[in-house]
């Protein structure tokens, strides 16, 4: 029975690949729908640790927005406003993985979205013009808009 050798010429140590020397920061925006039931000072905590994970992970805040309590379009965790806060920073994928890692855990948030936009529309928020719920429902025109 004959035995294998591996021949491994310089293979034998395995380099590491090179880290960035500036990581990319891509430019993101998070909105969050806290319990309408929180004070302003509870909000200002949830906006403050918000914050400083961003910063924590590199990032850099370029806005942050309270939009105030709106009515939602659907009941959702039993709550029927909310408070809409609009952030919009600049991070890595690694802040966001983060960032929807405590937003899942927190018990003040209800709903939140993060999508990454133009570096354009970076600080560039507009709120909401209604504090009337959209919905679908017996839209005249076929687009739900009026």
């Amino acid at each position: 029975m004959a035995v294998k050798t591996s021949k491994r010429a310089s293979s034998d140590k395995i380099a590491s690949p090179e880290q960035p020397k500036q990581l990319i920061l891509n430019p993101y925006e998070s909105v969050l729908i806290l319990k309408a039931t929180l004070t302003d000072e509870e909000v200002d905590v949830v906006l403050e640790k918000v914050k400083a994970l961003i910063e924590e992970k590199g990032g850099e805040i370029v806005s942050s927005d309270n939009w105030g309590k709106k009515k939602l379009a659907y009941e959702v965790q039993k709550e029927r406003r909310g408070i809409y806060i609009v952030m919009h920073f600049k991070g890595t994928s690694a802040t966001i993985i983060e960032l929807e890692r405590i937003y899942r855990f927190s018990e003040s948030i209800i709903k939140f979205m993060n999508i990454r936009i133009e570096a354009a529309d970076l600080g560039k928020s507009q709120p909401i013009k209604e504090d009337k719920a959209f919905s679908y429902k017996g839209a005249a025109s076929g687009r739900g808009w009026k």
